[in-house]
């Protein structure tokens, strides 16, 4: 049984067998989520996975439902990292994802150098210059938006310490950042291999950027086809809705 604390509620994930606790003064999951659990490649030799900045867990419990792997969060805030071991146990998930409350240059605490299949992440998309009046009013919801605790080369400098060689590495983020995003990946041994930009409608400019990359991997890369994510009514287009439908791993 789950106790909920005051402004806490249970979501179903869509279609999804899983359900998820959330608290509207903190960041929810979003699509976002869900498009970059649904890009990253997962074989059959991708064990030990790793969630930076996991907020309640929403990337460990979708990737749950691709892969038996072990998969670790990591969040710095402390009531998003309760918020997410509250939703494993809530999945019966407690022996295969693990959430770790710290923040992610920590993760010589955590985990031996070079000892992750796979690291995922859902960051920061915005940088800040110092100016609060540009954030969010809750503190809160400016870590999860802004680069304030951690920036994009951070982020990718601890993927790759983390990676194994040919260890894949998978994020979301924003097109207009994309030069910083391959240029930092390839300082730090990552080489892009595919790229996906998604847009929210037909003939609307692309807002998400999906980008892969592997660890020490061959020179090439692969443009794949846009996703569109909703149709001419505003609803969810046919490839998204097949994402939320329970697979079987």
């Amino acid at each position: 049984m789950i106790e909920l604390k005051e402004n806490e509620v249970i979501n179903n994930l869509l279609n999804k067998n899983l359900k998820i606790v959330q608290r509207p003064d903190y960041f929810n999951f979003s699509l976002d989520s869900l498009l970059v659990s649904d890009f990253i490649s997962l074989g059959k030799n991708i064990n030990k996975i790793v969630d930076l900045g996991t907020g309640n867990g929403a990337i460990p419990l979708f990737l749950s439902e691709r892969t038996k792997a072990v998969i670790k969060g990591i969040e710095i805030q402390e009531v998003s990292a309760n918020l997410a071991k509250k939703n494993i146990k809530l999945n019966n998930l407690e022996d295969r994802i693990e959430i770790i409350n710290d923040n992610m240059k920590n993760w010589k605490k955590y985990f031996n150098h070079g000892s992750q299949d796979a690291v995922i992440t859902n960051p920061p998309f915005f940088k800040f210059n110092g100016n609060k009046e540009f954030l969010n009013d809750l503190d809160q919801l400016t870590l999860a938006r802004h680069e304030i605790t951690i920036n994009l080369e951070e982020i990718i400098e601890v993927a790759s310490c983390l990676l194994k060689d040919k260890g894949y590495f998978a994020m979301v983020h924003r097109p207009d950042r994309i030069l910083e995003i391959i240029d930092v990946m390839r300082k730090y041994n990552i080489t892009p291999k595919k790229i996906r930009f998604c847009h929210t409608k037909l003939n609307k400019q692309s807002k998400i950027l999906l980008i892969e990359g592997v660890k020490f991997g061959a020179e090439n890369m692969k443009i794949l086809p846009p996703l569109i994510a909703h149709d001419e009514n505003g609803k969810y287009s046919e490839e998204v809705l097949d994402m939320f439908e329970a697979k079987n791993n």
